[in-house]
């Protein structure tokens, strides 16, 4: 506990005055406060804007959804459906994603072997999925899949 805050609250607030000659009183407030309310409330966002506003391709049956522009904005986690729908898939979304930072970053990771068993969702569960369980929203057909 005490390493955590060391890192997140006490480290960071000591380098803005002595490195850049920042006031303390901005340091505290800026790099402190501030950065940890805004990190905070990025994250929930992203749980409930992921959970609520979106469509459901994969699974009408649940709550969470794909929502592009928190994908956007939380690089690559808004495609909330897909994740819920295959949680073991380690990219938490599909094909055709736009911009999924994390995905390259496991798949950066995997190659240089600090990431392994990296699952994937098979194609035929896939399918099975939204075409027994979608909302008729998925953005590409399944015989496009099948050629890539």
């Amino acid at each position: 506990m005490l390493f955590k805050i060391l890192c997140c609250f006490i480290v960071p607030t000591i380098i803005p005055p002595f490195l850049y000659g920042e006031t303390w009183y901005t340091s505290i407030m800026g790099v402190c406060f501030v950065r940890y309310v805004v990190s905070l409330n990025s994250t929930w966002a992203v749980n409930s804007f992921a959970h609520f506003y979106g469509n459901k391709p994969y699974d009408k049956r649940i709550r969470p959804v794909e929502n592009t522009g928190v994908s956007l904005f939380a690089m690559g986690e808004g495609y909330h459906n897909y994740h819920h729908t295959f949680p073991w898939d380690y990219r938490a979304a599909e094909l055709g994603m736009a911009l999924n930072i994390t995905t390259l970053w496991l798949d950066f990771f995997g190659k240089i072997g600090w990431a392994y068993d990296l699952k994937v969702g098979s194609d035929e569960l896939k399918e099975s999925m939204i075409m027994n369980h979608g909302d008729g929203t998925y953005h590409k057909k399944i015989e496009d899949t099948k050629s890539e």
